[in-house]
């Protein structure tokens, strides 16, 4: 705790300066406007956004460690328009950079979904400055957007009012924070089709079915197979709410090892799986939109998910929940979220893995609120409660709190 406080005191000197609050030139950044530059780099085509988010969380009851720890990472997104910077209109190049540090265990409780999505992805990347999104995105008319090269996928969920967020804003637990599909790895690599036609939207998407968190070049690209993906929303008002329904396909050629065969030396191995498919279900419906600020929303949020079992580890899973922003209409800017979570591991994977250990079911659920203190600021408590899927470890109760400050 000690050093959550350290780092905050900076920002708990603007906060308590009546100079500095009196008229903020640029009140959504801690560091404002750069003396002009921030603007003037805008004005000509160049973003760049600084965040930090820091955690401090800890299990109350449950099987492992009581103690609680300190973890964070650092995020810069700096994007390139390239009609401003006089190259051609409606195309940009983004990126986003990412690093994790601290000592902080993303899996309290002997939880096989982590409590802190905001420290394990990217995967395999703890204390390295990784960048996780490097691509094109080509804007063509109103209602077609393409994207193509190396894509983080929880920036693809960015907006998403409930899920997505990767535990930076909104829940912690993967299950929310970045709904596990079994064929969507954290980075990918490949091409994204976005078309708006009527009150359909489409995505298509093309990628490899490998994580290329540190590839930055397409060598190997689909070497062990393709993954193909289509969603379609349909938003409409009902009973005077906005509500909206999303059916996705994802399908991979990707050849895994069955998961019969999974704790066998690869020369005993008997057979391998050469498809795999994932579909799922997503209602969104808001109880509450403000008239005039029509982000300022909150609704009841469902997602059902279902897969082959083999070689997806995920067979079934259903996240559900309220969630939003403007709870308070005192408090238009803070974010709040309740919700349930179950997995069902893969048949094929649990009766591999009895004479070895127990697995059944993972559920749980979280509730969080984000309270915007400044602009820049932002501090949430959390809750969870998980009843893991490791036979032998305790019904898991974890506590923390996050900061998030935009530099």
């Amino acid at each position: 705790m000690p050093r959550l406080l350290r780092s905050l005191l900076p920002a708990l000197f603007i906060v308590l300066s009546p100079a500095v609050l009196a008229d903020p030139p640029f009140p959504d950044r801690l560091t404002g406007d750069w003396n002009g530059l921030r603007t003037k780099l805008s004005e000509q085509g160049v973003t760049l956004d600084l965040d930090s988010t820091q955690y401090y969380q800890g299990l109350l009851s449950g099987t492992g460690d009581k103690s609680f720890a300190y973890g964070g990472r650092a995020d810069a997104l700096l994007d390139f328009d390239f009609g401003k910077l006089g190259l051609w209109e409606g195309g940009a190049l983004h990126t986003h950079t990412e690093y994790r540090y601290g000592g902080l265990n993303p899996y309290l409780g002997g939880v096989l979904m982590a409590t802190n999505t905001g420290l394990i992805l990217p995967t395999d990347a703890h204390r390295e400055v990784v960048v996780t999104s490097l691509y094109v995105a080509q804007r063509f008319g109103d209602d077609v957007n393409l994207l193509v090269g190396k894509i983080d996928t929880e920036d693809l969920d960015a907006t998403d009012p409930f899920f997505g967020g990767n535990g930076q804003d909104r829940f912690l637990n993967v299950a929310f924070a970045a709904s596990p599909t079994g064929l969507a790895p954290p980075v990918i690599m490949g091409a994204v089709l976005t078309i708006q036609s009527g009150a359909l939207e489409w995505t298509f998407m093309v990628f490899d079915p490998d994580d290329r968190t540190r590839d930055y070049a397409p060598a190997g690209f689909v070497h062990d197979g393709v993954n193909f993906s289509l969603s379609a929303t349909r938003s409409a008002e009902v009973a005077g709410h906005t509500g909206s329904l999303t059916v996705t396909g994802t399908y991979s050629t990707k050849q895994d090892v069955e998961l019969d065969d999974l704790l066998l030396p690869p020369e005993l191995r008997t057979g391998r799986r050469e498809r795999s498919w994932y579909g799922s279900v997503q209602l969104a419906y808001f109880l509450h939109e403000d008239p005039v600020e029509p982000q300022q929303r909150w609704g009841f949020f469902l997602l059902i998910g279902a897969s082959d079992g083999d070689p997806n580890p995920y067979q079934g899973t259903l996240f559900a929940g309220v969630g939003g922003n403007a709870l308070f209409g005192s408090r238009p800017d803070d974010r709040f979220g309740l919700g349930y979570f179950y997995v069902k591991f893969s048949d094929a994977l649990q009766s591999t893995l009895t004479p070895f250990v127990s697995l059944t079911d993972e559920r749980g659920a979280e509730a969080f609120y984000d309270c915007a203190a400044m602009g820049w600021l932002r501090v949430a408590a959390d809750l969870q409660y998980v009843k893991p899927a490791l036979g032998d470890a305790r019904n898991a109760f974890i506590a923390g709190l996050r900061v998030g400050i935009s530099f």
